[in-house]
């Protein structure tokens, strides 16, 4: 899944989805239900996370379909000229990848004990859903790197290196003679003051 990791990388809070990567890459042919399985908990979870960071509420009990279009519709710009094609692109991809996922659930795991005349999933299934996910999930993830994290209203800390290396060099903080990070201290402390230095710190940039 090169377009998902490519973007996962630079973004650290997002790296626990890498265990979902690598459950997909090595299950395809030794479990293709449970690779199927994983590629829809991997864009779920990517799009659970990224309409979390930007303030947009969502339901347990949404479709998988629903979840793909409202993350895509929060992350593209008013100004796309095809704001509403590439939505809706997003869209039937991701009813591909539903209903591959009905598939493996009305198949069942490997592990499960099946009847003698049980179909399994074939790793030609589980490729398709392989490379469906690295397609909308990389997507997704380019236009949220690229465009959409700084409009975040929920932020990480591990993902504000360089603002925290500025404050640490700015406040040097120092207990008992150990030296700690003053960035870490306020982001645990009081979250909503590092907020908002941070996001003053990002509007100075764009006056630069």
């Amino acid at each position: 899944m090169h377009w998902i990791r490519e973007h996962i990388n630079k973004i650290p809070s997002f790296s626990s989805f890498e265990s979902h990567i690598a459950t997909v890459e090595e299950s395809v042919d030794s479990n293709p239900a449970l690779c199927i399985e994983t590629c829809k908990s991997l864009i779920e979870g990517i799009c659970k996370t990224i309409l979390t960071n930007q303030d947009i509420n969502y339901t347990e009990y949404d479709k998988f379909n629903t979840t793909v279009k409202r993350t895509i519709e929060c992350l593209i710009v008013q100004d796309e000229p095809y704001k509403e094609e590439l939505i809706e692109l997003g869209r039937r991809i991701a009813s591909v990848s539903q209903k591959l996922a009905e598939i493996r659930n009305n198949s069942g795991f490997a592990s499960h004990g099946q009847d003698i005349k049980h179909i399994p999933i074939s790793s030609t299934l589980s490729l398709l859903a392989y490379k469906i996910t690295d397609v909308i999930g990389g997507y997704i993830m380019h236009y949220y790197t690229n465009y959409a994290s700084k409009r975040d209203t929920r932020i990480h800390y591990e993902d504000c290196q360089s603002f925290n290396e500025l404050f640490d060099d700015e406040n040097p903080l120092e207990l008992g003679g150990v030296l700690l990070s003053a960035s870490e201290a306020l982001y645990k402390q009081d979250y909503q003051a590092y907020k908002e230095i941070y996001f003053s710190f990002l509007d100075n940039l764009k006056k630069e």
